[in-house]
């Protein structure tokens, strides 16, 4: 819902409501260049200067909804592990609430994974959010048949490979749509359990 009037002196509030509108313009727009400061604030119903005391520029806004979405997809993982069995079952649990993550929020998911050159700062950002969302991966991974044993090296490396499995699974699908791809829950079971050790590998 859109704001009515200015309402200036309200910190807290109108900072997250600058966030709220650019979530709600990513989700509708292809691109998130398309999301100027101007679009921001006329969908937060404010004039664009009122934006200025709380975030510099439009790119300090993008940062913010990243890192509020990484703590979403956080939240998001640590409840879908919590729901099932530890080892290979909790890894296939967040895994499909990763993917689902890409489906449910596409416009946040485009801006957390897949930002524009324009949009990449050097050196750049930590983005401390995205590490903590991978670590409930790590963590998880941890418990499996190859995790177990593993050195951390070794199972930082398989974390990152089914991050990556899974970032294709989300964009690759919906991207081509004409190619005769398999279930997406099948495509998910099989990157989970080729990692994860539950089945051995093929030759």
């Amino acid at each position: 819902m859109k704001r009515v009037g200015n309402k200036r002196g309200f910190g807290g509030e109108l900072r997250s409501e600058i966030i709220e509108a650019a979530e709600r313009l990513l989700a509708e727009r292809a691109s998130s260049e398309a999301v100027t400061l101007r679009a921001i604030a006329r969908e937060a119903g404010i004039a664009a200067p009122s934006i200025y005391p709380h975030f510099s520029d439009r790119d300090a806004i993008l940062d913010a909804v990243v890192e509020r979405g990484f703590e979403r997809l956080a939240e998001i993982g640590a409840a879908a592990v919590g729901s099932a069995q530890a080892g290979v079952q909790a890894v296939r649990a967040l895994s499909t609430a990763y993917v689902r993550f890409a489906r449910d929020y596409p416009g946040q998911y485009r801006v957390l994974f897949e930002r524009a050159s324009s949009n990449i700062v050097s050196p750049p950002h930590p983005y401390r959010e995205g590490i903590k969302a991978f670590d409930v991966l790590i963590e998880t991974m941890r418990y499996t048949p190859a995790g177990r044993g593993s050195s951390d090296e070794d199972l930082i490396r398989d974390a990152q490979t089914l991050f990556a499995t899974l970032h294709g699974i989300a964009v690759l699908r919906p991207s081509l749509p004409g190619f005769p791809w398999q279930d997406e829950g099948a495509l998910i079971d099989n990157a989970v359990s080729h990692i994860c050790g539950e089945v051995p590998l093929r030759p």
